[in-house]
């Protein structure tokens, strides 16, 4: 791809005249059409008692019948039509024959056929909750700035749903720039269930495939957040399988070895795997991105009865559903990180098992196509990370510092974009204010955005209020620039002690240093850049190479073809995390670190700046 080609793909071409707000509300719109019918067929509807209402907050319509909102829903693997009044609340349940109904004016005893499949679990999203009134401070990060129709919440008091939500936003991002030119893509997020010490987050996309919804969850209790799996006990797994292919076999046309093979996958955007949402009558829907189902593919929705499914919930199960059935207000102060140590690397916890690192999996499948993990076996448990699984992976982070650079931002992009890549670009806050272009275009891309000081002095020597203003001057310049809000930054030369891991606590930013020090500043040679990525590269490794220099930039591509030789996979600092980098804790390398097979905790890196200054970065 030239970089005329690559910069082309970047033109946003499905935002509306009217901007972001409006675009939004046209993508609804779109997708209302696509759904229940045209605006001229709504009409016609009206003619029999059946009217639309208009965009509501989530951007959907629904069906309105003698007053009620009409939404398609499957119980217990057959057709059923479920009815809820204009405050969502079930007030006429379809019986298991499909034969439920909708009054209607002109008709009250002919039973509407079953929608598609489709349909169905399109209604099921659309009649999701909206609780952001009982979560305080409650921000939305937007990113129309950037060319995207793309908005999500952000949560100060949940630190680790809102790091985990912006991973989130930023693999659909990437996965629609390698889907290509054509690719588009809108989501926005909303808040569909909150707890004392629970949220639940919908972040609901739509591109030139079809819609998707992703569910995100949280646990204040350990900054917490998770994925759907973890709603299931592990010893469970199978059981749910089981209780999912019984409901299927009342929908026609669906295949039982896909939604099998679905089943060991994670939910997206890191896989095509189900999203699991309790009901408060204690059933528990499946929800699949994409399976086949009434003679075509797209989403499908699956309902496991409550009798079942009271004996599958985890812990966290159950809590979620607790929030669902009754919602209250989420409480901040409930969230607590593990450990009161500086020393990220230190509290790392490994999961249960980690399997020896594999390449990531190939897929041609609707959905995402990058750092897809194996698939587990048949009855395990997925991953419930809020990222690509690199329990499975051999995942490496390379990440760019000192940028953006004007003239060398788009090659390096590009050649990332090529090798269907992930970085992580620390961005010094004066270049950000000069260029704000470049910064959008970066996030745009799906890359993670952090901090890399306003001037780049050596913060270890700076006053506090010096050091507080070089972090908040640059996490302002970010914002400005593109949107999104940093949850980490480097400081320069690798130099931090206490002072300013603090500093960075202070603005919700986890402090990454490094393990692999390419030296690019130094050598200016791309052969011996490469010589040190050669040696001194492992599983969980973080890397340091800069945006400015063209020797580097000339080298990255070198870099990224060495990765994808040697089954690499790369990861965004944040994800290599998994979950685990909290505020004001430095890293220096990921969760799951070296050659690792299984264990409770992995072995600490050697490497990293020293804490008082020493590295170029």
């Amino acid at each position: 791809m030239s970089h005329d080609e690559y910069e082309g793909a970047h033109l946003p071409g499905n935002r509306g005249a009217d901007g972001f707000d409006r675009g939004a509300e046209d993508a609804g719109r779109d997708l209302d059409a696509e759904v229940f019918g045209s605006e001229a067929q709504g009409s016609a509807g009206a003619s029999t008692g059946r009217t639309e209402r208009g965009p509501d907050r989530t951007g959907r319509r629904a069906v309105i019948a003698g007053g009620a909102v009409a939404l398609a829903a499957l119980g217990g693997g057959a057709a059923a039509l479920m009815v809820v009044n204009r405050d969502r609340l079930p007030v006429i349940g379809g019986g298991s024959d499909g034969g439920g109904r909708a009054p209607s004016r002109t008709d009250a005893t002919t039973a509407p056929p079953p929608p598609p499949p489709a349909e169905v679990a399109r209604a099921a999203v659309a009649a999701l909750p909206d609780q952001s009134a009982l979560v305080p401070e409650l921000a939305t990060t937007d990113l129309s700035r950037t060319g995207m129709l793309v908005s999500f919440p952000r949560i100060p008091g949940a630190r680790g749903l809102s790091e985990a939500i912006d991973i989130a936003a930023g693999k659909m991002l990437r996965e629609r720039l390698f889907r290509g030119q054509s690719a588009t893509l809108t989501a926005a997020g909303r808040v569909i269930a909150s707890g004392s010490g629970v949220l639940g987050v919908l972040l609901d996309a739509t591109d030139e495939q079809g819609p998707s919804a992703s569910l995100l969850w949280y646990r204040a209790e350990g900054d917490r957040p998770f994925t759907s799996p973890a709603l299931v006990r592990a010893e469970s797994w199978g059981a749910l399988r089981d209780a999912v292919l019984s409901a299927a076999a009342g929908v026609e046309g669906t295949d039982p070895e896909e939604l099998r093979s679905l089943l060991q996958e994670q939910p997206r955007p890191f896989g095509n795997g189900p999203a699991l949402l309790p009901q408060a009558d204690g059933a528990l829907q499946v929800l699949f991105p994409s399976a086949s189902a009434g003679g075509s593919r797209g989403e499908l929705v699956l309902t496991v009865p409550a009798a079942t499914a009271a004996s599958l919930l985890s812990e966290d199960g159950a809590a979620v559903q607790q929030a669902l059935a009754a919602p209250a207000p989420f409480d901040p102060s409930l969230r607590t990180a593990p450990g009161d140590s500086h020393d990220g690397d230190a509290l790392y916890v490994l999961p249960a098992e980690v399997d020896a690192p594999a390449p990531a999996r190939v897929s041609e499948a609707p959905g995402p196509r990058t750092q897809l993990a194996p698939l587990v076996g048949d009855g395990v448990r997925p991953a419930s990370v809020v990222a690509p699984d690199a329990s499975r992976l051999r995942s490496v982070s390379l990440t760019l510092d000192d940028g953006p650079s004007p003239d060398l931002n788009a090659r390096v992009r590009g050649d990332f974009a090529a090798a269907q890549a992930a970085a992580t670009f620390f961005m010094i806050g004066q270049s950000v204010a000069e260029w704000p272009d470049a910064v959008a275009k970066t996030c745009a891309d799906g890359h993670e955005i952090s901090s890399h000081s306003w001037s780049h002095p050596q913060l270890t020597k700076l006053s506090a209020d010096s050091l507080a203003s070089q972090l908040q001057r640059t996490t302002d310049a970010i914002i400005e620039a593109c949107g999104r809000v940093p949850f980490s930054m480097r400081p320069p030369y690798g130099a931090r002690n206490g002072n300013v891991d603090d500093a960075a606590a202070a603005l919700g930013q986890s402090v990454q240093i490094w393990d692999v020090d390419t030296l690019d500043w130094q050598s200016k040679s791309p052969q011996k850049i490469m010589g040190h990525v050669d040696s001194e590269t492992r599983r969980g490794s973080l890397m340091l190479i800069h945006e400015i220099h063209p020797t580097s930039a000339e080298a990255i591509p070198m870099i990224l073809d060495w990765f994808a030789s040697n089954g690499y996979t790369t990861f965004t600092c944040a994800e290599l995390g998994q979950n685990q980098m909290y505020a004001g804790c430095h890293y220096t390398r990921g969760l799951v670190h070296g050659h690792v097979v299984t264990g409770p905790t992995g072995s600490a890196s050697e490497g990293g700046g020293a804490s008082d200054g020493g590295g170029q970065g």
